[in-house]
């Protein structure tokens, strides 16, 4: 019998990029917000309990789905990391011992199919991470994988924060992770904001996990775009002429 799942959606941020005063999770994909995908996807997956950290008018996000069930809304008043928001989250869950799915709110394409593998791995090999993962032609602009030389992850490196060395890696993060809820909070009450963001990052907490002799696993995915994340306006209309040549497989995302 495996423990029970939820899943904590990252929503919070402005997307400063989009140059819009809507919030990033809100503009949408053929009438739908992209917040709304990755929930369709995360329930596909078999996940009810879903926890949506909110920030930047928070209010608005939520009066969006107020027809949504089984949503819990956690307001992450400032706006400090990945890390951060995750760690608002938790205080909300008590004495929780089960598994974690994170994900972030701006990822329209990613598939229950996909969640549910991440999840088949976590449990066959009984691990305290497994992260999704994918390699590309042009890894700009994500965090990358860093393995030593036995093949073992250990840690995520942000763009940002890479020497060259570390930029030429082509395995990067998704962003999406399935977490056992204990190593996972006992890893983030170490995370500093050390890096040049002094933001807390979630993926810190890999190294973390590494450091504690944790079992970190990775899925990778051939089908990148899923992991694609919306960031500027532009982006949001590659997606949406994506899916309009591409209709059918992305409404059959909940399979």
């Amino acid at each position: 019998m495996t423990k029970e799942t939820l899943a904590i959606v990252l929503a919070a941020g402005k997307g400063t990029r989009m140059k819009s005063d809507k919030p990033k999770v809100l503009h949408e994909i053929f009438g739908k917000p992209l917040l709304e995908w990755v929930i369709t996807a995360v329930r596909g997956a078999g996940i009810s309990r879903i926890l949506v950290v909110v920030g930047y008018q928070g209010e608005r996000v939520i009066d969006a789905f107020k027809g949504f069930n089984n949503l819990k809304w956690i307001d992450q008043h400032e706006q400090l990391g990945t890390g951060h928001a995750v760690k608002t989250a938790g205080v909300y869950l008590g004495g929780f011992s089960g598994n974690i799915v994170v994900l972030p709110g701006d990822a329209p394409l990613i598939k229950a199919k996909t969640i549910r593998n991440l999840l088949e791995c976590h449990y066959e090999y009984r691990a305290d991470c497994t992260i999704l993962t994918a390699k590309v032609d042009n890894p700009q602009g994500y965090g990358r994988i860093c393995r030593n030389k036995e093949g073992k992850v250990i840690r995520i490196i942000e763009e940002v924060d890479a020497i060259e060395e570390e930029r030429e890696i082509n395995e990067v993060n998704s962003g999406i992770y399935c977490f056992n809820a204990k190593a996972l909070f006992d890893a983030l009450d170490t995370v500093a904001p050390t890096n040049r963001k002094g933001e807390y990052y979630l993926t810190d907490v890999i190294a973390v996990l590494h450091a504690m002799n944790k079992r970190i696993e990775t899925v990778c995915i051939s089908e990148s775009l899923q992991i694609f994340g919306v960031n500027t306006l532009k982006e949001l209309a590659e997606i949406v002429r994506w899916v309009g040549i591409n209709q059918k497989a992305f409404r059959m995302q909940l399979t």
